[in-house]
């Protein structure tokens, strides 16, 4: 099939045609190499490579490339669950704690990123812009950068937003140990319009939403924050490319004046609409 036709597929019918897709490939390589080595395979390699050819060829698919870790657990699990003979329990366990962390994969569609340190330090030159930052992190996953931010001498206050509950609970007990606030709120809910600096790594599904509530919160003169996905069909003020493993890039759009905001609420209109 081809890939558009498979992007149109349920995420989850997508991922287990890929794992069954993987296994075929992986049958009949079995059936050609007896040919030089006899049987039998270690299981733990059979394993292993299905789950490593089922995450790489879920970001090639249509999958979001985060996947790839669900792809490789998925076989990688069972086969320990059955080695070690796990009762039912502990699989019911295994799927609260995912549950728990990547909860908003299912209903935002944003799974758990985390921003690393070249990227906080990018944030912290961002900061050096204003006497005085008030600093928001939607979506604020273990609360790093929250906790962060706090620490610099010209933040009033830095906040997070996250509603995965184990993530918010593990980033309240930093927040309190560091600095920082995370309230249980969902990032639509959050009032931009108190803070001039706004930072968001979530995933390209909720930009066109979020940018129009940016746009029609935030003050002039304040500044938004993206972290490797922008705006759809909205030009940046600056795209930085960080020097990190990840090549990392920001995505910063300032909001500049009352006609600006007019128009890209126009534009977003028509994206949303």
């Amino acid at each position: 099939m081809r890939k558009s036709v498979l992007s149109r597929l349920p995420k989850i019918v997508l991922a287990l045609l890929i794992q069954f897709f993987v296994l075929g490939i992986l049958a009949i390589g079995v059936w050609v190499v007896h040919y030089w080595i006899a049987p039998p395979y270690p299981l733990w390699l059979l394993v292993g490579l299905q789950g490593l050819l089922a995450a790489v060829l879920s970001c090639k698919l249509g999958l979001p490339c985060w996947w790839r870790w669900i792809q490789f657990f998925l076989p990688v699990g069972l086969y320990l669950g059955i080695s070690f003979q796990l009762g039912g329990i502990w699989a019911l366990v295994g799927f609260l704690l995912l549950y728990l962390v990547f909860f908003n994969a299912s209903k935002e569609r944003v799974p758990l990123y985390l921003s690393n340190d070249t990227t906080r330090e990018a944030l912290k030159t961002l900061a050096e812009k204003y006497q005085e930052v008030r600093f928001l992190d939607l979506g604020s996953g273990l609360g790093g950068t929250v906790a962060f931010m706090s620490q610099l001498p010209n933040v009033e206050r830095a906040d997070g937003v996250e509603t995965a509950p184990l993530p918010y609970l593990l980033s309240k007990i930093l927040t309190t140990l560091k600095g920082g606030e995370i309230y249980w709120m969902s990032l639509w809910k959050a009032d931009l319009s108190q803070y001039n600096l706004v930072y968001a790594f979530l995933s390209p599904e909720p930009m066109p939403k979020l940018w129009h509530k940016v746009i029609t919160e935030m003050q002039s003169g304040a500044i938004f924050v993206t972290n490797s996905f922008a705006v759809p069909d909205v030009k940046p003020t600056e795209i930085w490319e960080l020097e990190d493993s990840r090549q990392t890039k920001l995505f910063i759009y300032q909001i500049e004046d009352e006609g600006q905001v007019a128009s890209a609420l126009k534009l977003s209109a028509l994206q949303t609409g």
